[in-house]
């Protein structure tokens, strides 16, 4: 199962393998977009520039935590593929639509 973004013609995902990501962020008072996104998952929700912009911000501070970690390796490789991505978005104004599968 993964859970894929578009931006335009563009696509970037989060397999379920990544889905820690989420899981080390449930409930951080320090994380409110993601932890929003988490929520939202499975619905399909449309992520807007300025959430965008956010969400790379919290991305940084959760791959920072994240780096010294060896078993976290795999998740900090899916937040550098989803940073530009998102940065993208904020910088093109454009929404980001979310799907699962």
């Amino acid at each position: 199962m993964a859970f894929d973004l578009y931006l335009g013609k563009e696509r970037a995902c989060i397999e379920h393998h990544e889905e820690g990501i989420f899981s080390a962020i449930t409930d951080d008072s320090r994380y409110p977009k993601l932890n929003r996104l988490w929520e939202e998952f499975y619905n399909g929700p449309l992520i807007q520039p300025g959430t965008a912009n956010e969400l790379v911000h919290e991305l940084i501070n959760l791959r920072t935590e994240m780096s010294n970690q060896v078993d976290s390796k795999h998740l900090v490789l899916a937040i550098d593929r989803l940073l530009p991505f998102l940065s993208k978005a904020y910088k093109s104004e454009e929404q980001i639509r979310c799907v699962s599968d």
